[in-house]
């Protein structure tokens, strides 16, 4: 049995050669090549240029952890006056595949709108308002490595936000 004062004599030059290990390895990695990995801007070199009346809009996801257990929302809408009532437009995510690449990118297609609810306000008061597209297909699976390329009508901004996954629950059978 090592006695306290055997075991710090013992533990110390081995922290010593361990933290030496690490030190030299942490630093050993090779930088890649140039043309090994694509830049963010060649990659978006290869985008379609937006059609009249489109513009681009690029996401730079962070990198997550276990991004198979997220997702990305996107939101386009519009910053506009409104009442009261819940206002939204409509319109449809498309997703595309870039030809030789393999990469996607979504178009927002078929906009229209604005609609809401007709309630009679208390005050005609308006206010400056977020109005969201709603539409189908805007849940993406993350993917750090690459860029979100949205085309979105002109006037439109785009919103995302992330969605994580929670464990998996068992039904009740009834």
């Amino acid at each position: 049995m090592l006695h306290s004062t055997q075991l710090h004599t013992w533990l110390k030059p081995l922290g010593i050669a361990l933290a030496c290990f690490f030190l030299n390895t942490s630093n050993a990695q090779k930088a890649p090549p140039d043309d090994a990995e694509p830049s963010t801007a060649s990659v978006l070199d290869a985008f379609p240029a937006p059609q009249s009346g489109y513009t681009r809009h690029v996401i730079h996801l962070p990198i997550g952890n276990y991004e198979n257990n997220l997702k990305i929302e996107l939101l386009a809408g519009k910053v506009q006056e409104t009442d009261c009532n819940p206002s939204h437009y409509t319109g449809q995510f498309e997703e595309k595949i870039l030809e030789g690449w393999g990469y996607n990118y979504y178009e927002l297609k078929n906009v229209e709108g604005p609609a809401s609810t007709k309630m009679a306000c208390p005050d005609d008061k308006q206010s400056l308002q977020f109005v969201p597209v709603q539409s189908n297909g805007s849940l993406l699976q993350y993917n750090s490595n690459l860029p979100v390329v949205v085309y979105l009508p002109e006037g439109l901004e785009l919103r995302w936000r992330t969605w994580v996954a929670t464990p998996y629950n068992t039904a009740l059978t009834e």
